[in-house]
């Protein structure tokens, strides 16, 4: 009698261990801070910023998940050279968000390939900016304007010397 319950419960078992796994690998949830894009075969099929339990192709598609908020970039501080020949630490910082996710998945992938371009992108820029300027130009106490003209400033720097 008891290999007679057995063997249902044997064919129950085999079938239902694949179905729960199907089922498992076709449903995804998209949390409330997130936006994500479904891939098949590498290529964009889908994309959704709604919070939610969402459907998917078992074992085909994948999901790629992003941040909704706002993110943070920290650039390493690096000694640069003014304009007028003195040297300042610049330590950088930005913040920046995905709008439009199929176009960052699509250019970048991921979100460390777009910190490693907003490093090259956002140091270069800043590192430009203070070689183009003079110390006096950049650091101030105040958001007055300058009273003294810039050739003042250097007269005096040059009599310092």
């Amino acid at each position: 009698m008891g290999a007679k319950v057995l063997i249902p419960l044997i064919i129950i078992l085999i079938i239902a261990i694949p179905l729960l796994i199907i089922a498992a690998s076709m449903f995804y949830v998209v949390h409330e801070g997130e936006q994500v894009v479904i891939t098949q075969f590498g290529e964009p099929v889908k994309q959704t910023a709604e919070a939610g339990l969402k459907i998917k192709t078992p074992f085909i598609q994948q999901v790629n998940r992003f941040q909704k908020r706002i993110l943070e970039w920290d650039g390493s501080a690096n000694e640069i050279t003014t304009k007028d020949k003195r040297f300042i630490f610049l330590d950088t910082t930005a913040r920046w968000r995905i709008t439009d996710v199929l176009a960052f998945y699509q250019a970048l992938r991921t979100e460390d390939n777009a910190q490693s371009r907003l490093d090259d992108i956002i140091d270069s820029a800043s590192r430009d900016l203070v070689t183009g300027q003079r110390l006096i130009e950049m650091v101030r106490d105040s958001n007055r304007i300058l009273n003294r003209s810039l050739e003042a400033v250097e007269e005096e720097e040059a009599g310092e010397q």
